[in-house]
């Protein structure tokens, strides 16, 4: 049973590394936003994208894992306390780890929500003060962007 749990405390790494994958992209995204490089906002999107995905098939994965070891009900918290005392020590640093990254996550993604959401609001501030219609139904036509600026949402 060690084994298994030791599987389960490197599936815990790897949801970790995700999510500082998931982390690491969202200053990209704060100066793509910046520099008004849609190129560049449209590859973190879809590195985003991917991660995302990636990061739901670790996660149904853990789930998984964690049932087979019979603490599929179990808060990832108390986890440790389920676990053979040889790998308790380990799995409880896992765990924290990826709370804390996933707390950190948060926060990035906040930020970097604020800061689109701002020039969103900007850009269709002065689209307003043009007298551009930013709403399909006011009469506007909807461009289509080029194949390359496109982003599959998905996920």
């Amino acid at each position: 049973m060690a084994v298994q749990f030791t599987d389960y405390v490197q599936m815990l790494q790897d949801l970790e590394q995700t999510l500082r994958d998931l982390t690491a992209l969202q200053p990209e995204k704060i100066a793509a936003v910046r520099a008004h490089d849609l190129e560049v906002l449209n590859d973190c999107m879809k590195r985003e994208q991917a991660a995302s995905l990636a990061l739901r098939g670790l996660e149904q994965k853990r789930a998984n894992m964690a049932k087979a070891l019979g603490v599929g009900g179990v808060p990832i918290r108390q986890v440790a306390g389920h676990c053979p005392e040889s790998c308790r020590g380990d799995l409880s640093r896992a765990v924290e780890r990826l709370i804390r990254q996933g707390q950190e996550l948060r926060s990035a993604q906040d930020a970097a929500r604020a800061v689109v959401e701002s020039d969103l609001r900007r850009v269709n501030g002065e689209l307003e003060r043009r007298g551009v219609a930013t709403d399909p139904e006011d009469g506007a036509q909807p461009t289509v962007p080029p194949r390359t600026m496109r982003t599959d949402i998905r996920a």
